[in-house]
């Protein structure tokens, strides 16, 4: 049986040019895709995308759209899930261009845009014991981690918050809609499409907003890219609404924000169980040919070494 396409993966052998990446760190906090308020305005950068501060092995590894246009290129790395590095190390090519996503700020959401100007490699820091990113596991001659470097494109002029995505996807049209008008934006945000609709909604930042490295088709980026320039949500009453808090600090609604994190979570627990089978099958096809070469003179059979997975982004 062909495996089940993950959100956000096309069918087997498909290939992406547009990219989103989380800024570091992977912050546990980020998990899930959350409900978050909607400011009563368009975002400004200056306003809410300074990340908050976070200390490993006494480095703060803080990382906003900021320091990328200060440093103007860097390394990708700290990336510490499987399907992610996947990303980095096969897929990611020169001149791909990349959503910056904020997450470890007040509104997390999209702030800018970076391209890929150098290829994956393996995630040098994942060898120094000193680093914040090391992992024991990942050796120089057989390298679990993988990055690749970006350079700083575009800061956008209002961040593009998650929260506002969310809303939109829930506009999208359903596929046995006959009608090809945008339903429910105002006019200041007539320039979306119903694509663009169905793009958010169909996209791994909605359906999975765990994983750190993630492809978008173009019509999400390119959605992402015109909310970021054009704003125009500010006003939007509905989008308003949809996000006031209760008293309790809780969001009101359908509960459509719980139904997204169950279904985040479930992706997650698929996709580790896929990893622990691949891995299975990799140790097993191992012990086989060691057995068959080692077998006739010892009778005994290499019992091999389990690489533990490291869950985080």
């Amino acid at each position: 049986m062909a495996p089940r396409a993950r959100a956000g993966q096309g069918s087997e052998g498909a290939t992406y040019s547009h990219w989103l990446i989380k800024a570091r760190p992977p912050l546990p906090a980020r998990a899930a895709v959350a409900s978050f308020s909607p400011p009563p305005r368009a975002l400004h950068q200056s306003d809410h995308a300074e990340p908050e501060s976070r200390i490993e092995k006494g480095v703060d590894v803080k990382f906003s759209i900021d320091d990328l246009e200060d440093k103007r290129t860097t390394t990708w790395e700290g990336v510490r899930n499987h399907e992610a590095k996947k990303y980095l190390r096969d897929q990611m090519k020169l001149g791909h261009e990349c959503l910056f996503y904020a997450s470890n700020c007040k509104v997390p959401g999209v702030s800018g845009l970076a391209k890929v100007i150098k290829e994956g490699y393996p995630d040098y820091n994942a060898f120094d014991s000193q680093h914040p990113y090391y992992d024991a596991k990942s050796k120089k001659d057989d390298p679990t981690w993988y990055m690749v470097d970006v350079e700083f494109l575009a800061k956008f002029e209002h961040l593009v918050p998650l929260s506002l995505l969310q809303h939109l996807a829930s506009l999208a049209p359903s596929s046995s809609s006959t009608t090809s008008s945008t339903p429910a934006l105002p006019a200041s945000l007539a320039y979306l499409t119903p694509s663009h609709l169905s793009a958010i909604a169909s996209s791994a930042l909605i359906r999975r907003g765990r994983l750190s490295v993630q492809p978008v088709e173009r019509e999400f980026f390119e959605a992402v890219k015109l909310l970021g320039e054009r704003s125009g949500w500010e006003d939007w009453e509905a989008y308003g609404k949809g996000g006031k808090k209760t008293t309790g600090g809780k969001a009101k609604g359908s509960g459509k924000g719980k139904r997204v994190k169950e279904e985040a979570e479930e992706e997650e627990e698929e996709e580790e169980k896929r990893e622990d089978e691949e891995k299975r099958e990799g140790e097993e096809t191992t012990k086989m040919g060691k057995g068959k070469a080692n077998g006739a003179s010892t009778g005994t059979r290499s019992s091999g070494r389990k690489r533990v997975k490291v869950d985080d982004e």
